[in-house]
C-alpha cells in the first residue's frame, strides 16, 4: 500500500510537470508556425514516462536493473554461505545451489524484460498507468520478499541436495529465524497501530505476546507484513483482544482492523497469505485501493 502510494505520487508529479510545460509547448508551436519552421518542430510534446521510471518503480531503493541484479547476486552468495556455515557443504553442493540461484535470477529478469516491453508500448499514455502497474507490482512484491523463497529453484534444490542430517540442521535454523523475524514484524505492526491510539507499555507487551502466540507468519515476508498481522488480529476472538484496550482505543482499533479486511483476498491471490477461503476465484489480482 505504502509503495503504491509512493508510485502514485511520482505519477502525479510527472503529470503535473507535463501540465506546467503545456503553455510553453503551445507557445513554441505558435512561433514555429509564424516562422515557417519544419512541421516536425510543431508537434506538441505529450506526457510520457521516462525509461528510467520503469527501473525506479521495479527496483525502488536499488535505482536500476544493474544495481538490482548486483544486490540479488550478493543475496545469493550470502544465502549459500549461510547454509554452508550451518551444514558444511561440499564444493559440489555449493555449485548446485549457486546454479539454482542463478536460474531464479534469470527467471526474474526475464519477467522484468517482458514487463519492460509492455511499459514501452504504453508509456506515452497516462491512462495506461494501471496496465503498467499490473505488471510492475508483482515484481516489486517478489523482489521485496526475496527471490530464494519456498517456491524458488534455489529452495527446491536445497531440499534435494542436502543430506538428512544437513536438512535437519538447516530447517531448525530457518524456523528460528522465521520466528524471530515474524516477532520483529509484529512489534513493528503494534508500533504503527500505537501511533493512532496511543498504548501503554504493558498494553503493547501483551498485544505483541498475543499476536506471537495466536497468529502465523506470512508465506513470504515483504512490504505487506503489517496487513498480514492485522488481518489475523481481526480474526482472533474478541474476548482475547478487546480487554487489552479501553473503550476509546477499542473503537479506533476496530476501525483499523476493518480497514485491512479488504486486503485479505488480494494478499492470498498474490501468494503472501495462505488461501484457506472457500470459493477462491481465478480472477486476475487487482492492486489494493488507497485508503
Amino acid at each position: 500500500m505504502i509503495a503504491r502510494r509512493r508510485m502514485l505520487l511520482r505519477l502525479r508529479r510527472l503529470l503535473l510537470g507535463a501540465v506546467l510545460l503545456a503553455p510553453f509547448s503551445c507557445g513554441a508551436v505558435a512561433r514555429a508556425q509564424e516562422e515557417g519552421e519544419d512541421e516536425a518542430a510543431m508537434v506538441v510534446a505529450q506526457p510520457v514516462f521516462a525509461d528510467e521510471n520503469f527501473d525506479q518503480w521495479v527496483f525502488q531503493n536499488q535505482g536500476n536493473a544493474q544495481n538490482g541484479r548486483k544486490r540479488i547476486e550478493q543475496m545469493l552468495t550470502l544465502r549459500t554461505e549461510e547454509i554452508d556455515r550451518v551444514c558444511g557443504l561440499s564444493e559440489g553442493q555449493k555449485k548446485k545451489l549457486q546454479l539454482a540461484g542463478r536460474g531464479d535470477i534469470k527467471r526474474f529478469f526475464d519477467r522484468v524484460e517482458d514487463a519492460r516491453k509492455i511499459f514501452q508500448a504504453v508509456k506515452h499514455d497516462q491512462n495506461k498507468f494501471q496496465e503498467i502497474w499490473q505488471h510492475i507490482q508483482p515484481l516489486q512484491t517478489e523482489l521485496s520478499a526475496g527471490l530464494f523463497g519456498e517456491s524458488s529453484i534455489f529452495r527446491k534444490t536445497v531440499r534435494t541436495t542436502l543430506s538428512a542430517e544437513q536438512a535437519a540442521s538447516y530447517d531448525k535454523i530457518q524456523q528460528e529465524r522465521r520466528a524471530s523475524l515474524y516477532r520483529a514484524k509484529i512489534e513493528l505492526a503494534v508500533a504503527m497501530l500505537d501511533n493512532g491510539l496511543p498504548l501503554h507499555d504493558e498494553q503493547r507487551r501483551k498485544l505483541v505476546e498475543l499476536l506471537v502466540a495466536d497468529t502465523k507468519p506470512p508465506k513470504r515476508f515483504g512490504q505487506y507484513d503489517y496487513y498480514v498481522v492485522l488481518i489475523q488480529m481481526a480474526k482472533l476472538p474478541e474476548g482475547k483482544v478487546k480487554p487489552l484496550f479501553d473503550a476509546a482505543q477499542w473503537r479506533a482499533v476496530q476501525q483499523q482492523l476493518n480497514n485491512t479486511r479488504g486486503m485479505e483476498q488480494w494478499l492470498k491471490q498474490n501468494g503472501v497469505m495462505g488461501d484457506d477461503a472457500e470459493g477462491a476465484t481465478d480472477t486476475k489480482p487487482q492492486p489494493p485501493k488507497a485508503e
